[in-house]
Formats: structure tokens, sequence, C-alpha cells
């Protein structure tokens, strides 16, 4: 009798142990890695907000991973297990050799090895993974499969994570790893039953967030645990738990990617609290995005959860019932309080005093719940009335109205938005929203100038393709928008492509074309759609067809100079020179890039400051080529900036100036020019002047030369003058301008002093602006256009007997 008094009190503490916390697991010898060690390159981290690349508080996998392997270690050595772990800190130190990890668990002959770990693949994909050693269904050492199965149906019986795949996925290594790696380093040397978890994927952003939660890595371990105890005969305890996510039953995440139609598509409630009672407890859910909560060592029974948030509908649920050593799962969906009238948070546009707004402009209103769109659009009216679409955005708090067209140039709008606008909970505006708004002087994007131009016969083989524009190309708007089809109607490949290569706000594309063939044609496609950075396109597809010619061989002609050696001798004469770009944006170089004879060009890279900039180059001493009577030809690679190219001669002490052409194409082309030399001694190249053309596209860029040739007499394989216009025909200039406009064409003999001319000055829409007669002097037009507003503009000139017209741009 005395000895059973001495057995009931043992016998009636092991059994409320048993019941309570476990226990059962004694000589049971459990091995635990944490995979992993330190905050290193190999420690897979995640950036996510708020957290940057590399901040040691964000997720690294080392770091979560030793988070659940001290919690499982914690949980088993309550129920009497007996625990080594590879590694209890996080250090680079800690970051252990794999098979030193092997060798440890196999010493000390653990019952079972695991390796603690979370997958990554394409930030997509979430599921749990059990590896053990061997090949699939034919494990080296049957208990690593065995214990594989029961972890696996653990982990997945997690209802508050989302798996992107349902299938059973307990591997062996040697099937799931690549054939030459025979298995995985830190399981092929174990000789005690072993696996590697990989219990999620933390470069899914929904499950990073969650593994950034302490008590969902804790719940992950109480899962392993858990199979340890079934797998052993320990006993998980009688407490219960009850786990889930709080989230929005409306609004849906847009900061990051998610399985699609999974619950991860809900937006967590940051910030929410939950109550459980009885016991009172509450959980307050974290700021990082995920929603997560648990409550922990509950006895089994039926309980009551209150879930409230800031801004959203309190919701309270009854009899949620806890069995012992389970989890039972809640998944809230809260409802925001809409209780306060519909409300405009902002609106657009909103130009500041005296602005004016784009033409592509949409209309805004960003409200501060969800829209009933249709009673937006019965609230919603614009005069003068346009026709357009309404797009929702912010999952319905923004209501965006497009134009169909864009909006008129130089133009009052008018908005109206009555009160009656309700949001999804039925309530209205308090009051009407109205604002106006004026449109800039400009509702297209428009093409001042290309190259190669329509009908040109003489484009080289190697050219480039150039555009400029009113403003700035959409980048990726160009994608077949831009391109060259040959004769057969095949696409051309181009090379190089630059854009927006200039500062304010014109735009350009460019493309370099090489080996095209001579005696064909071509057609340049400049689609309609192609757009600027506001919205606005071209309206109308240009095709520009154009002829190839071979490269003219000047067989009569002395090269002065072939520009092979090294222009080590050249020099930027920055006497001569002005209102350069500082730094090293003048200069002149050989180059082997480009060029058309030879093993070499000479490369002019050159920035101006402002319009009336210059630079002057000085060639090394050269011998007197050019006499009276002959010509001086060059071959030039142009940027189309309008500028203009002189040549420099010398002579002992006496400098001649002589202009050979207006940069007004783009690629290698020949120019030629009589400098009108005197009788005498021979005149030696001395140079280039290079004069800024004053439009926003002369600012900077580069020059190439080859070959200066002294022909005589003059072969005329030029474009004759050195401006844009063909004989007789009107180019305007600059472009854009500022107080004045020129027109002038490339013959004075068609346009002199007597020549009389009435201009008209348009908007886009075709309203006239201003009109009147044309000052003709040093033959050309000058036209007044002062007071202007900033915008593009269509110019109209009637002299003689002729019509010339063209677009310009005031900045």
């Amino acid at each position: 009798m005395k000895r059973i008094r001495r057995i009931l009190p043992v016998l009636l503490w092991w059994l409320l142990s048993f019941a309570g916390t476990g226990q059962n697991l004694s000589g049971i010898r459990i091995y635990i890695n944490p995979g992993h060690g330190g905050f290193d390159s190999d420690d897979r981290n995640v950036p996510l907000p708020p957290y940057a690349l590399g901040d040691t508080a964000g997720f690294w996998e080392s770091k979560s991973n030793l988070a659940k392997g001290l919690h499982l270690r914690q949980l088993l050595e309550s129920a009497g297990a007996t625990v080594i772990m590879s590694r209890v800190q996080n250090r680079t130190i800690d970051d252990r050799p794999l098979s030193a990890i092997a060798e440890e668990a196999n010493v000390n002959q653990s019952d079972f090895m695991i390796s603690i770990h979370s997958n990554a693949h394409n930030s997509m994909t979430n599921y749990v993974l059990m590896l053990f050693h061997g090949w699939d269904n034919n494990p080296i050492l049957p208990q690593s499969m065995q214990l594989a199965g029961l972890f696996f149906d653990n982990l997945f019986s997690n209802q508050a994570s989302q798996w992107s795949y349902q299938g059973r996925q307990v591997r062996g290594d040697k099937s799931f790893a690549p054939e030459s790696w025979n298995g995985y380093g830190v399981l092929r040397p174990l000789t005690v039953p072993g696996l590697i978890s990989e219990g999620s994927f933390h470069d899914y952003l929904p499950e990073t967030y969650r593994l950034m939660n302490r008590e969902y890595k804790q719940l992950e371990a109480w899962h392993l645990f858990r199979a340890f105890c079934r797998y052993y005969g320990g006993n998980p305890g009688n407490k219960g738990k009850i786990a889930g996510t709080v989230k929005d039953s409306y609004r849906k995440v847009t900061a990051y990617g998610y399985i699609p139609g999974s619950r991860d598509q809900w937006l967590p409630v940051n910030g929410a609290t939950v109550t459980l009672q009885p016991g009172n407890k509450t959980y307050h859910v974290d700021q990082l995005n995920n929603g997560f909560f648990l409550f922990d060592h509950l006895e089994p029974g039926e309980y009551q959860l209150t879930f409230e948030a800031e801004k959203y509908v309190s919701r309270v649920v009854e009899k949620i019932r806890v069995d012992s050593a389970a989890v039972t799962y809640h998944l809230c969906a809260l409802e925001q309080d809409r209780s306060d009238s519909m409300e405009v948070v902002d609106y657009a546009p909103r130009p500041g005093e005296g602005e004016r707004v784009s033409a592509a402009s949409p209309v805004v209103f960003r409200f501060n719940f969800e829209v009933d769109t249709a009673s937006f659009r019965e609230a919603f009216s614009i005069t003068p009335v346009v026709e357009g679409s309404f797009i929702w955005e912010d999952q319905g708090r923004t209501a965006r109205f497009v134009p169909r067209q864009p909006l008129e140039v130089s133009t009052t709008y008018s908005v109206f938005l009555a009160r009656s606008v309700r949001h999804i909970g039925n309530l209205p505006m308090k009051d009407d929203v109205t604002f106006s708004f004026t449109t800039v002087a400009r509702n297209r994007l428009n093409l001042l100038n290309h190259y190669p131009r329509n009908g040109m016969t003489d484009v080289f083989p190697q050219t480039q393709v150039r555009l400029h524009l009113d403003g700035k190309v959409k980048n990726e708007d160009l994608s077949g928008r831009v391109k060259v089809i040959d004769s057969r109607g095949m696409e051309v490949p181009g090379s190089g492509m630059e854009i927006n290569a200039f500062p304010g706000e014109v735009g350009s594309c460019s493309f370099l074309l090489n080996n095209l063939q001579p005696d064909s044609f071509y057609t340049l496609v400049i689609d309609g759609k192609l757009a600027d950075t506001e919205g606005l396109t071209l309206g109308q597809t240009r095709y520009v067809t154009f002829g190839v010619s071979a490269v003219p061989q000047v067989e009569e002609a002395s090269v002065a100079y072939d520009f092979e050696v090294s222009a080590s001798g050249w020099a930027i004469d920055t006497l001569a020179s002005n209102h350069l770009m500082p730094g090293t944006a003048n200069r002149i170089l050989r180059y082997s890039g480009s060029r058309l004879f030879g093993g070499y060009s000479y490369r002019l890279l050159y920035g101006f400051s402002d319009e009336e900039a210059r630079v002057v180059v000085r060639a090394d001493s050269l011998p007197g080529s050019f006499t009276k009577g002959s010509a001086a030809g060059l071959y030039v690679w142009g940027d189309l900036s309008e500028n203009t190219l002189s040549l420099l001669f010398r002579k002992g002490k006496e400098y001649r100036e002589v202009l050979l052409t207006r940069i007004d194409f783009a690629g290698w082309q020949y120019r030629e020019v009589s400098p009108g030399l005197p009788e005498g001694e021979a005149w030696a190249f001395d140079g280039f002047l290079l004069r800024s053309g004053g439009t926003p596209f002369s600012v900077g860029g580069a020059l190439y030369f080859d070959n200066l040739v002294a022909v005589s007499p003059a072969l005329g394989i030029t474009i004759p003058g050195a401006g844009a216009a063909k004989e007789g025909k009107l180019a305007f200039y600059p472009n854009p301008a500022r107080k004045v406009l020129y027109a002038g064409c490339a013959g004075e003999s068609v346009l002199n002093g007597g020549e009389q001319g009435d201009y008209l000055i348009l908007d886009m829409s075709g309203r006239i602006l201003r009109g009147g007669k044309a000052v003709n002097a040093d033959t050309r037009f000058t036209i007044p256009i002062a007071g202007l507003k900033p915008g593009t503009y269509l110019v109209r000139m009637m002299w003689g007997k002729r019509v010339d017209q063209g677009l310009f741009i005031i900045n």
C-alpha cells in the first residue's frame, strides 16, 4: 500500500505533463540545421518595402530559418527530446560547410536530421517541398521518406498561406536535382535519416511578408514538431491554436504580384486588432502586409473573435471550435466603414495661375471611397463637349476620363461633377465640384525635320535616319513605329537607335542604316501613332521614299587631306571659338567607326551653349592645294543640326572662310564649293568653322570628315546653296524661333530686294492668329512672332505667284 501511494503522485505528475506540454520524446535525438548563416550574398535576401536590399532588418532566409529552428528546438526539448543544432546565431562563421553539418549529425548518432529552408523560383510560386536522399519513392534510408510525408502533410495544412501547386512534393534529391549533383551536399554524407524541408517560397512576396511575422514562423516550427511527435510517439499536448488572416473584403493588392484568383489578392489590413474571448486575449496585426494573427495555448472548446481596424466595420465571429493539439483557421474579410459621404480628394488638371495644360491631358478624380461607376457617368460633364472613355483605377477610387482625340488648342474647358455621384456604400457627395483649365497651343506631335527627305535620289549606302520632333518621343512607343522598307516591302534592319538626344522639350529619333543597295529605292515609314511623352501622336502616317546612289568617286581630284594620320596636331582654336560648352564637349579625333575611304575618318564632337556659338578647328600645317578656279570637295557625315560648316583656307598671313554647306542632312554626303580664290600661289586648307544654326537641334552632336579633295574645274556633285530649301522654295528658320522668323530660299535670284510677301500665322486647329506684310531684306523675309505663346504653329507665305508654308515652334 505504501508503495502504491508513492507511485500515484509520480504517475499523476507524468499524466499531467503528458496532457499539458507533451512528453514521450525522451531518448530521441534530433539534429536541426537552420540553413545558411549570416547576412551574405548566399543568404537569400529579398528586398521588400520598407526594407532596402541588404537591410538586416528585412527578410533573409538565413534569419528566418534560424527563428524556425530555435522554436522547434524549444518544442522538442519540452517534449523530452535531445536537440543538437548546427548553429544558434546568424553570423558568417555560422555558415558551415555542408559536409561538416552532415558529419556532426552522424557523429551524434542522431535519430533524425532536419535541414530547415525556404525556396525560391520565379516570385509567383509557393508550395511545400520535402527532399530526402535517394530517388523518388526509393530512399537510401526509408525513415527519411516516411517522415518527409508527415512533414509535408502538416505544413500543407496551413490555411494562412496560399499554395500555387496542390500536388504532393515529397521527392528524392537524386531525382529532383541535376544528375551531375548526385543529390544535395547536406544529405549526401548522411548515415542517419534526414531531409531538407523547403517550407514555402520566400521570393513569393505575400509569403515573404508572412515570413516576416514571428508567430507565422513559429507555426511552421509547430507543424514540424507535430510530425516528429506522430512519428516517434510523442504527445504534442492538449492545447490548440487559432490562426488566420485579416484582409479587406473589396480592395486588392497592387504593390506586388500574387497567385491569380487566390486569397493573396486581397489587401491585408495592417494594424488590425483581434480580440479572443473568453480570456480577453488581444493580437495586434503587424504593419508588414501579411494580416496574420495567432492565438496559442488554448484549451479545447468554443471561442469568440472580434476583428477591429481603423476605417473598417468591426466584425464578431462566434463559436470558433478549438481542438486538442490542432490549429483552427479563420480567414476574416473586413468591410470598410463607408458611413462618410463621398468626397473628391483631388482632381486634375490643376494648373497654377496662368499655366496651361497639355492637350493630351485626361480629367482625373480621386475619391475617398470606391466610386459607383454608373452614378459617376451621369454626374460628369465637360464643356465644350469632348468624346472619350472612362477608366477606373486604384480599384475604383480613381476615375479617369480620357479624350478620344487630343483637346483643341488654346481652349478653355469647364468640368462639372454633380453631387449625385455615390460611392459603393450608396452615399453621395455633399457638394458639386467644378473647375476649368486652358490648353496649350499644341495638340499634335509635329515632325519638324527628317532625313532622308521625300524624293531624294542621292542617299549614300551608309546613312542615318533621323527625325526631329517638337516633343519628347515615348521610348516604349518606338517598336515598329519608325522603320525603313525596301521595294519588296521587307523591313531593313537598323542599328544604334538613339532617342531624345537634345535638351529642352524637343525630341529626336535616329538609327543607322548600313549597306543599302545603290540604284534602289526605299521607304521610310513613320507611323501616325508615334507618340510623345504627353501622349500626343503624329496623327497621320508619313511615307518618305528615297533613292540610294553609290558614293561618288572623284577621280579627277587630288586628295588634299585623307584624314588617315593622327589628329593630335589638330586643335580647337579657343580664341576664335565662342559660346562653347565647358569641358571636353568640343574636340576632334581620328575615328575608325564610320568612314568611306581608308581606315579612318575624323570625328568632330561639339557642344554649343547658345545660338551664337561657333567652333573653329585648326588643321596641321598643310601644303597649298587650292588655286583660282579649283573647287573644294568634302565627304561629310551630317547630323541634321542646321548648323553651317565652312572651310578655312590660308596663304601666308591671309585667311579666307568659305561656306561649304548647311548641315541639313544626316549620314554621309558629298559637298563641294568654289572658294573663288584669287590668282597667285596656292592656298592651303586650314581647318573648319562650324556655326550654330540657332535651333534646339544645333546645340551638340558629331560630324565626320573623310577625303578633302581639290577639283579643277568644279564637278558640281552637291546640293546647291547652304540652305535646306530647294531653288525657289522658302525655308523657315530658326526653328524653334523666339521673336522673329525668317523665310529664305536657296537661290538669291529668286528672292531679291524687290520681292513682296504676305504672311499668315495659324494655330494647329487652323485658326488665323496673325497676318501682315513680311519685311524683305538681305534676300529673306522677316516675320514678327513676338507675343505668341509657346507652342507649335503653321506659317504661310504668299509671295509673287507662290505659296509656301511650314511648321515652327516657339519655346
